[in-house]
Parts: structure tokens; sequence; C-alpha cells
């Protein structure tokens, strides 16, 4: 069996004397402060990397929350929405109770009626009125979903709002 032998180096001091190879506690000391302040820019992007991924990620949740909603009504024939008979459960201005009793009833549960920490209001108002062989109409309607929301952080942030508009598909052609 072989043995193994552990040198120490020893350093050539200017005056010639042999000196052990090695580091101090303040050398040490210093090594670390100097780590420490370099890295602390990189701890500070993480924090805020995650913190943007978190905001993006509900932005995203409440674009689609309110596509989902225009969607919906964009499905509804177009005088349900002009009209907005109350036997549709439509209002021109809706809160989340609105909504989730009008998905409730019109949707049959196919759809979730709640959003999460979403909140919605929609308004619905038709515009460009017109003329036609039924009678006075309207070119269009305009939908207007605006969604509020608690961060996970605690604090509100909204109205982030879509909108669209839905066309009159019983209307002759407009001519400007």
């Amino acid at each position: 069996m072989r043995r193994v032998e552990f040198k120490t180096l020893f350093l050539k001091a200017a005056n010639g004397e042999k000196k052990a190879a090695g580091v101090t506690f303040i050398e040490l000391m210093i090594a670390m402060m100097l780590f420490t302040l370099l890295m602390w820019p990189l701890y500070q992007i993480f924090q805020w990397s995650a913190n943007s991924t978190m905001k993006t990620g509900d932005l995203t949740i409440a674009a689609n929350v309110a596509s989902e909603l225009i969607e919906l009504l964009k499905n509804k024939p177009f005088d349900v929405l002009s009209r907005l008979d109350p036997k549709s459960g439509l209002k021109a201005k809706m809160d989340e109770k609105d909504i989730q009793d009008f998905l409730g009833k019109t949707f049959d549960d196919k759809f979730s009626t709640t959003a999460g920490r979403f909140i919605r209001s929609v308004e619905i108002t038709p515009t460009k009125p017109i003329k036609t062989s039924r009678g006075d109409d309207f070119a269009y309607v305009q939908i207007v979903v605006s969604v509020y929301w608690t961060e996970r952080t605690g604090t509100q942030k909204g109205p982030k709002k879509l909108f669209a508009l839905v066309a009159n598909e019983n209307a002759p052609l407009i001519t400007q």
C-alpha cells in the first residue's frame, strides 16, 4: 500500500524566507463581501423577473376572461344584444353578479360562471342608428368588458378593458 504525503506549499517572501501559502481570515472576509456585493444585482434581477412573470400571467388571464365573455355575447343574436330584452337577462351595464346570473341561465352551466379572483363588468351599447325595412335599428353593438382583480400580493389591479363591435347582419351595407 502506498502512502500519500501532503506537502505544504511554501512561498518565498521578498527577504528570502519561506512562508506557508494560504489566506488570512481578513482576506477571506473581504472576498466574501465582494462576492456578496457582486451577487446582489443578480438577486434583484431574479426577484424582478418573478414579479414580472406573475403580473404578466395575471394580465393574460384577465384578457382571456374578457375575451371569453365577449365571444359568448357575440354568439347571441344581434336583436337580443341591441334591444336588451329583459327576458334575455342582458342589461346595458352588468356587474359580476349579473354576469353570473346571465351565464347560468343562458348557457345551462356549460361555461364556468365565475372567473375566480377576476371580477368582470360589461357595458353593451348599441351605436350608429340606421333605418331598415324593419324600422329603426342599429348598425353595431359595442361590447366593453372591464376586468378587475387582486394580485397575489394583495394589491387591486384594473380595470383592463377589452371591446368588440358586433355588426348587424340584418342591416344593408352602410355607405359613409
